[in-house]
């Protein structure tokens, strides 16, 4: 397998692997009976089968973000040195690295505390996943923008890649602006965990609305990660393109 082949396959096992747990972990809670708006991803881990998905899926999805943040570290750092550009561009391409590595490890782990059983520990690792994952996508479109700005073929797919992680960063602004709503200080954290033992009372009812509000927001933001990592796709194609013609 060749550099091209193997980066096309891991941008399209991350992307795809990722959308197949989500779809299935959804298409359970509603097959158990619970409500379609709005449960928050981390809600397939409460009950049964979205447990046994999401704790896999979680954790598949982790080992493959390992892989793609590598192979797009190693492509961007290529075309910058190939280019020539400051050498700001290679700290900030090797800067992105951490972010995506920490959320990749978090996402491995979080699928081992469901947030009934351990809320601080599952939100800590939530919020890595979340927050690291949106630096990382800031990061890269940045380097992204660097590289191929001058490159009209490419300006399109940078289009799709800034909006992408706008979505990424907007949905992350706005879930936890819904949630510090109802999450707040004086929040009984204690009696919330209690009515999950309950799954139809606690997945058919609606008692803080603004939540529902926060897991589309939730999803806003999933989705605009993996927008980001999907846009490489074409790249890598473009890139030995490019790499033939500079032959």
């Amino acid at each position: 397998m060749d550099t091209v082949q193997r980066r096309r396959l891991a941008i399209l096992l991350m992307v795809g692997t990722t959308l197949l747990w989500l779809i299935a972990g959804y298409l359970t809670w509603i097959w158990n009976g619970c409500k379609a708006y709005m449960p928050f991803i981390s809600d397939f881990d409460l009950y049964e089968p979205g447990d046994t998905i999401f704790t896999i899926g979680t954790f598949v999805s982790g080992y493959l973000v390992f892989w793609i943040i590598m192979e797009i570290h190693s492509m961007n750092m290529k075309r910058i040195t190939n280019a020539g550009h400051h050498s700001f561009w290679h700290g900030l391409n090797h800067l992105a690295v951490f972010p995506g590595l920490i959320g990749a490890f978090s996402c491995i782990r979080i699928g081992s505390v469901p947030w009934d059983v351990d809320g601080p520990m599952h939100g800590h690792y939530a919020f890595d996943i979340f927050n690291n994952g949106v630096y990382w996508c800031l990061m890269v479109t940045a380097v992204t923008i660097k590289i191929w700005w001058n490159h009209e073929r490419f300006r399109t797919l940078l289009g799709l890649r800034i909006l992408a992680t706008s979505s990424a960063f907007i949905g992350l602004v706005q879930m936890i602006s819904a949630q510090a709503k109802v999450w707040g200080p004086d929040f009984d954290w204690d009696t919330y965990n209690v009515t999950t033992s309950d799954m139809l009372a606690f997945c058919t009812t609606t008692n803080y609305p603004l939540l529902n509000v926060a897991a589309v927001w939730e999803y806003v933001l999933v989705f605009g990660i993996l927008g980001t990592i999907l846009s490489f796709l074409p790249e890598v194609d473009f890139d030995d393109s490019l790499d033939l013609e500079e032959e």
